[in-house]
């Protein structure tokens, strides 16, 4: 009967016999063929036998094993931590490169990743042949040829077939052809290795100290005595982030002016102008025993309420001034409260 299908071996039906039982040759050819069953099934040490199906190690090791040396055998551990099969040998060339593949590889196949140690620098576009199966372009982010320096010479290199080509997968640093300071103002050295240096004095639009005048963004560094130039074209931009016009106080490049003609009392004005204005009026009253009264309001709110006694007959002048934020309403009520108003005088500074 062989194995029972979990690896144990029993002797076939008349066994075990019993003593001083004659041996018939039935009972010797059916148990002898059974046991040379149960053989052929083993496995020989010497490699002669064939596995006719999957061999479970129930947790056990093939231990001793030899290093694969071809595809077809599997790899001992030694042979995966040492990159036996991706590690290419005896590399040369400088742009049209060759190398060495363990295990025979006779073919590239998509996703193969291989490491080489570089034997030059390369100075244009770049091919790897492995095993002499064929020259394929080496590029660089996709189909991106190389150029100069891209390789380093000893620089470890890692390479993937695509497909089509063996995809750089981590570029050196190229050497500097030419460089641009673009609209900075900068002059940059002539170097084409190491250290690049920049000369000159860096606009402020770029975060530098050069101009009188910023239209760039970010945060613009201003020398110590800075000439600011006209103060409309500069913006300054706060921690929070909120642009604030530098040109908004009051004072800069605002003048006075009379617009009493186009002003009344008890009538609302609105401040438009983009920043605060400061208003300015004087009366003059007719008429002896006379209390002229002033009441400001601004956005409704009453921000000035005078009362002038006079007691004498002759005329009188009083006056009053307030700052109007930028947007506010303004209002002024005027009365002579017992005489005249002669006259008024209203200038704004805007």
């Amino acid at each position: 009967m062989a194995r029972n299908g979990a690896g144990t071996y029993n002797l076939p039906s008349g066994n075990p016999v019993v003593t001083g039982s004659t041996i018939s040759s039935a009972w010797a050819n059916s148990t002898l063929n059974d046991m040379a069953t149960a053989l052929t099934q083993s496995i020989s040490s010497d490699g002669q036998t064939t596995p006719t199906g999957n061999l479970p190690m129930g947790g056990y090791n093939h231990t001793n094993v030899a290093d694969a040396t071809v595809r077809a055998s599997y790899a001992s551990a030694g042979q995966v931590q040492d990159s036996a099969f991706t590690f290419l040998t005896s590399p040369s060339g400088t742009n049209t490169m060759t190398a060495a593949a363990s295990l025979g590889m006779s073919a590239y196949v998509t996703g193969q990743r291989f490491f080489f140690v570089s034997p030059s620098t390369n100075t244009s576009a770049c091919t790897l042949n492995i095993n002499a199966i064929g020259a394929k372009a080496i590029t660089k982010q996709g189909t991106t040829a190389l150029v100069a320096g891209d390789i380093v010479s000893g620089a470890v290199i890692q390479v993937v077939y695509d497909g089509t080509e063996f995809q750089l997968v981590s570029p050196a640093g190229s050497a500097v052809n030419s460089f641009s300071a673009g609209t900075t103002g900068l002059t940059p050295s002539t170097a084409t290795t190491g250290a690049i240096t920049l000369a000159g004095t860096l606009a402020v639009a770029n975060g530098g100290t050069g101009v009188t005048t910023s239209t760039g963004s970010g945060s613009n560094v201003l020398s110590t005595t800075p000439d600011l130039g006209t103060p409309s074209n500069l913006v300054a931009t706060n921690a929070s982030g909120t642009a604030n016009n530098l040109n908004a106080g009051i004072g800069v490049n605002q003048t006075w002016t009379d617009v009493s003609s186009s002003r009344a009392f008890s009538t609302n004005y609105t401040n438009s102008t983009g920043k605060p204005i400061m208003v300015y009026l004087t009366i003059s009253t007719t008429g002896g025993g006379n209390a002229p009264q002033f009441t400001v309001t601004v956005n409704s709110v009453v921000i000035q309420n005078w009362i002038y006694q006079f007691a004498n007959s002759t005329n009188n002048t009083v006056g009053v001034n307030f700052i109007v934020p930028n947007g506010q309403v303004y209002n002024i009520a005027a009365s002579s409260n017992g005489g005249g108003i002669a006259s008024k005088t209203w200038i704004e500074l805007r």
